[in-house]
C-alpha cells in the first residue's frame, strides 16, 4: 500500500490495494472485486480513500501525466499527482492552477470543486477544467470536453459533464484532466492570532473586500487568521497593509510569496502547541452566504462550542469565497452553491481505537454543524460520510434539486454500485 496521509484511512484493514496502469482500470471496473464500493485513492488525504474490508483503487503510481501544451496555457494532469507536485512543476514554467491551502490532496481536490485563497479572483478549480478522461462505473471509457454554449442543458453530453464536475466520485474513475493554466501570481500574506471579538469585526470587513484578497481562519488552541492578497492588485495590497498597521495581531507575520504553492499551513501555530500523537478525524465542509450582522452571534456560539470540544485537535476553520465563484451559472457543474461567501469546515478528532472518544467528537461535530446551519445550509462534499447516519442529509444539502438528475446518471453510468452510493 502506498502512503496514505489520512491516519484514519491508513489504519483501515483493507481487503487489498490495486495499483492499475491507465489501461487496467477498465477491466477492474468491469469485474470489480467484492465487496463494493471500491475506494479510490489519489492524494490519500480523505478518510474514505480506504475502508475496512474493501478494496482500494490507488491511482498515485500509475497516473502521473503532466504535459503542458506549447504555449503553456493548458496542462494535462494525471489523477495520481498531488496539488503540490503539480504546482511545483508549473511554477518552473511560471504558470499555475488555482489550488487550495494544502499541496497534499490529489485529483479529488479538483473534481469536487477546488477552493482556495485565490478563488475570489480566479474562480474554482472546476471552472478551469476543459477536458476529462476516465472510466464510468460500468466499465466504459469516456473522454469529454467542456460543452459549448449552444449545447442544450439537458443533453446527455451536458448532463455527464455537469455530473463529473463536482460529483465524479459517484459516477466514474477520473484518470486525466485538461486544465487552463494562468500566469504564476505572487501573493502577500498576513498571519496572526486574534480574539473572537476581533474575528467578528474582520469577517464584516472581509465581506466588503475586493476580489483580490481573501480571509481564512482556523480556531484550534488559538484563533488564527490568514489574509492572502494578490501582489498585482493594488487595492488588495492597500487593504492588507492597512490591516497590518491597524489590527493588533498576536505574533503577526507578513510575507511575500512567489505563488500559492508556498503558502504555510493554516492552523500551524495551533498545531505547534499540541502533541504530535496520531489522531483519527472526520471533516465536514459547509457553505453559506454573507453573515453580515449575524456574525457576532455566530462567533459567540462557536466560542461556546470550542470551550466544550471533546478533544484538543477538534477545530473549526473557514475560508472566504464569493467574487468570481458566483459568476459561473449554477447549472455549469454539480457545485450548486455559487452564491456562497463562506466555507467553514469542522474537524472532529479522537485517539485511534477510542470508541467513546469517537462518539463524543462526532456528536460535537453535529452540534457545531447544527449551530452553523442557519447561516451555512449548504455542504461542500469534498469528504464522503457514507458510513455515517447523516449521509443522505448531506447529499441533499450538497446537490439540492440537481440530486435526482445525478441519481439518474448514477443508474445509467454505475448501475452495479461499483463506486460510492448516491
Amino acid at each position: 500500500m502506498a502512503p496514505v496521509r489520512n491516519p484514519l484511512a491508513a489504519d483501515c484493514l483493507t481487503k487489498g490495494t490495486l495499483f492499475p496502469s491507465s489501461t487496467e482500470v477498465e477491466s477492474i471496473l468491469r469485474s470489480a472485486p467484492q465487496p463494493l464500493p471500491l475506494r479510490i485513492c489519489s492524494g490519500g488525504t480523505t478518510s474514505r480513500c480506504t475502508e475496512d474490508q474493501h478494496w482500494t483503487l490507488d491511482l498515485s503510481d500509475g497516473h502521473r501525466t503532466l504535459v503542458l501544451n506549447n504555449d503553456h496555457t493548458s496542462v494535462r494532469l494525471g489523477a495520481g499527482l498531488t496539488m503540490g507536485e503539480i504546482q511545483a512543476e508549473l511554477a518552473i514554467h511560471r504558470r499555475m492552477i488555482p489550488t487550495g491551502l494544502s499541496g497534499l490532496p490529489g485529483a479529488g481536490f479538483l473534481i469536487t470543486g477546488g477552493m482556495g485563497p485565490l478563488s475570489r479572483s480566479l474562480g474554482l478549480a472546476i471552472d478551469h477544467i476543459e477536458g476529462i478522461r476516465g472510466i464510468w462505473g460500468n466499465g466504459h471509457r469516456f473522454r469529454i470536453t467542456r460543452p459549448g454554449d449552444a449545447l442544450l442543458e439537458h443533453s446527455p453530453e451536458h448532463m455527464e459533464w455537469r455530473g463529473l464536475l463536482g460529483a465524479a466520485l459517484f459516477l466514474g474513475v477520473v484518470q486525466e484532466l485538461d486544465l487552463q493554466t494562468t500566469p504564476l501570481l505572487s501573493v502577500e500574506i498576513l498571519q496572526g492570532c486574534v480574539t473572537p471579538q476581533e474575528l467578528e469585526a474582520l469577517i464584516l470587513e472581509a465581506e466588503g473586500f475586493p476580489n483580490g484578497i481573501s480571509l481564512q481562519w482556523c480556531w484550534g488552541a488559538r484563533l488564527e487568521v490568514m489574509l492572502v492578497a494578490r501582489s498585482d492588485d493594488r487595492l488588495a495590497l492597500q487593504i492588507l497593509r492597512h490591516q497590518r498597521e491597524a489590527r493588533k495581531l498576536s505574533q503577526p507575520l507578513y510575507t511575500h510569496l512567489s505563488g500559492i504553492h508556498q503558502l504555510p499551513a493554516l492552523g500551524a501555530m495551533s498545531l505547534a502547541l499540541t502533541d504530535e500523537a496520531p489522531v483519527h478525524q472526520e471533516v465536514l465542509g459547509l457553505l453559506g452566504p454573507r453573515w453580515s450582522d449575524q456574525s457576532q452571534a455566530m462567533i459567540t456560539a462557536l466560542g461556546v462550542a470550542m470551550a466544550n470540544r471533546p478533544h484538543h485537535r477538534c477545530t473549526i476553520a473557514c475560508q472566504q469565497l464569493g467574487g468570481a465563484v458566483s459568476q459561473q451559472p449554477c447549472n455549469s457543474s454539480s457545485f450548486i452553491h455559487r452564491q456562497a461567501e463562506w466555507k467553514p469546515w469542522i474537524t472532529a478528532s479522537w485517539p485511534p481505537g477510542d470508541r467513546s472518544g469517537r462518539q463524543a467528537s462526532l456528536r460535537w461535530l453535529e452540534q457545531v454543524r447544527d449551530c452553523l446551519h442557519p447561516l451555512c445550509p449548504g455542504v461542500h462534499l469534498a469528504q464522503l460520510h457514507d458510513h455515517l447516519p447523516w449521509h443522505a442529509r448531506e447529499l441533499e444539502q450538497a446537490f439540492g434539486s440537481w440530486l435526482p438528475h445525478l441519481r439518474d446518471l448514477k443508474q445509467r453510468l454505475d448501475p452495479n454500485g461499483v463506486l460510492p452510493m448516491l
